[in-house]
């Protein structure tokens, strides 16, 4: 898989590794003692944040409301919401970053009333799987003229593409121009949905002349009156084999599409607040197969029996997986289906040289399963899905309101951290109103959300750093298999970590892990470590060296760290490039 172009260091410093020795300003002791202070009791539960849209019956946003006004359920039970706020223009919200740093920065979350909260950011995400080269067409200008007007901040805006593997094209912190021109070149890509179409008009040929070849000879057989099968029976035979080799080419494609935006949210966790996913695709089916099954029921009616012969298989698991993960890191989706009005699948004179029997249920079928995915993918995860448009632009500003203006509601979950799946309902208490929000999550160990935030690091450059974290390098050795050893020095100042009293003394834990990634072959490389530091007696000024030792290729390679401490669950997150080996540059 890969993600972005390899020549992007994911921060501006480059830091050339070279054979002289570092030296480290601490080396506090690491204790191997069994007995240690009770860091992992400390309890991790996450406050629950669900952002809620409220509408009346003819779809206008309800403002004003408070705290008293809702009604949050978990798994059926009542929890008391904590926090509370009536975002009301999180889309203006600047972020902290300083000039030229191309990290958003977050925000403060806003307290109890109305205001400003976190930063909302937005994803582009082209699923080139199903994406056609005509229908994509309109939706690409429109989304140029909506960032055009400056409707949304060109610098909180990503693009990914799609096709079997993932592509970063354009980064946070991207200008107007940049983004313009990396929409145009998504715009002149062919994409491989219209190989995606053909080869599903080609199979429904196939199909239709199988049925032929049945009709002929079962009406041969009775001119003979000779014993011959009848139609149905001889033709759903064959056409179940079309039906599956279809049905698993389709699955093949969705697996990779719903591997992907799995992996898109992943790397979207370490951003606070709203992050708003707009899916960009033609089609996405939950039950590849399906339609065709319906073409068979309409040429031969008596074959819907048949279908318990070979059921087609459901996505519901893969796309629940997605949206249960994209709800645990807050992203919203929204599906936007390019493809519009467009006339039926199959043209008037396609359809009178199909012989169906009975009622023609095809073209609506395969509408239907078109948009089933698409649907899930929204309804999941508080988004909508965008149908029956030829035109995007009143959608994009409309979905630009609804970033900017909802309700935050927070609150602790009951359960306590089980790393287990919940549902979760809002309703508006006495009034017949629309409440649209995330239908569940996925709870999270902090060892899992700190991994995601290490690749957010990692492919995205998302940095944040409260514990002020410090990166260096030691001496290089060769490590075999044309990798170096590099001591990787992790500079903590001791003023910000937690020491717990443990016996006559007191500790520190505080747990390291490095990702590396080559910037030509893309292999990633991970690693995590758990140190146990006694604390300095001029802890207010030393810095806690904690040595990690990774083992890298030759080259340019992008390194993310992250570092928790264990007691207060303060995690920070650096990242940097390293060049090792030939051509780094520097004594060796």
């Amino acid at each position: 898989m890969t993600s972005g172009s390899p020549d992007r260091a994911l921060l501006p410093t480059c830091l050339t590794v070279v054979l002289a020795a570092f030296s480290p300003v601490a080396a506090p002791a690491q204790t191997q003692d069994a007995d240690r202070p009770a860091f992992s009791e400390v309890v991790d539960v996450q406050l629950v944040n669900v952002e809620v849209w409220v509408s009346d019956n003819r779809g206008r946003p309800v403002t004003g409301l408070s705290l008293d006004d809702f009604e949050v359920r978990e798994d059926g039970r009542p929890v008391t919401v904590e926090f509370f706020s009536e975002v009301t223009d999180a889309v203006a919200v600047r972020t902290a970053a300083e000039p030229g740093d191309r990290t958003p920065a977050p925000v403060q979350e806003a307290s109890a009333g109305a205001g400003p909260a976190e930063p909302a950011h937005l994803v582009l995400y082209f699923d080139d799987l199903h994406l056609g080269p005509a229908s994509r067409k309109q939706a690409i200008e429109d989304l140029r003229a909506f960032l055009d007007e400056e409707k949304f901040p060109a610098e909180r805006v990503l693009i990914f593409r799609q096709n079997r593997d993932l592509i970063t094209e354009a980064y946070f912190g991207s200008s107007r121009e940049e983004l313009d021109i990396v929409l145009e070149r998504i715009g002149a890509s062919p994409g491989m949905g219209g190989q995606s179409q053909q080869a599903k008009r080609l199979a429904v040929q196939r199909l239709n002349q199988l049925w032929q070849d049945a009709r002929v000879l079962a009406s041969s057989g009775s001119s003979r009156r000779t014993s011959a099968p009848a139609p149905c029976e001889w033709f759903v035979r064959r056409a179940l084999t079309e039906v599956e080799n279809s049905a698993r080419i389709g699955r093949d494609r969705i697996a990779a599409t719903l591997d992907h935006l799995t992996t898109a949210a992943r790397f979207l966790a370490a951003l606070p607040g709203v992050k708003t996913l707009i899916y960009i695709s033609d089609s996405l089916e939950r039950t590849p197969g399906a339609d065709l099954q319906d073409f068979i029921t309409g040429l031969c009616p008596a074959s819907d029996r048949f279908r318990s012969q070979a059921p087609v298989e459901e996505l519901s698991t893969g796309f629940h997986e997605l949206t249960r993960h994209a709800n645990a890191n807050r992203v919203t989706i929204y599906s936007l289906q390019t493809s519009g009005l467009r006339s039926t699948f199959l043209s008037a004179a396609e359809q009178s040289s199909i012989d169906f029997l009975g009622a023609n249920p095809f073209n609506s079928s395969i509408r239907e399963a078109e948009r089933g995915g698409m649907a899930v993918l929204a309804d999941e995860t508080g988004g909508r899905a965008i149908f029956n448009r030829n035109q995007f632009d009143g959608e994009l500003e409309q979905i630009a309101n609804e970033m900017a203006s909802y309700y935050s509601l927070a609150y602790r979950p009951p359960h306590g951290g089980d790393r287990g799946e919940h549902q979760i309902r809002v309703r508006v208490r006495g009034r017949n109103l629309q409440v649209r929000h995330r239908r569940g999550y996925r709870d999270k160990s902090s060892d899992q959300r700190m991994s995601e935030q290490l690749d957010g690091a990692l492919y995205l450059g998302l940095v944040e750093n409260p514990l002020g974290v410090r990166l260096g390098a030691g001496r290089v050795r060769a490590a075999g298999g044309g990798q170096r050893r590099l001591p990787l020095h992790v500079m903590v100042p001791a003023a910000r970590v937690a020491f717990l009293p443990f016996e006559d003394r007191e500790m520190a834990q505080i747990r390291v892990e490095v990702a590396s990634r080559h910037a030509e072959t893309s292999r990633v490389v991970r690693d995590e470590k758990t140190f146990q530091v006694e604390a300095p007696p001029d802890r207010d000024t030393r810095l806690l060296d904690l040595v990690f030792n990774i083992d890298i290729p030759d080259g340019l390679n992008l390194v993310a760290v992250g570092v928790r401490d264990d007691a207060t669950r303060e995690t920070a997150f650096v990242s940097t490039t390293l060049a090792v080996g030939e051509g780094a540059g520097g004594d060796r």
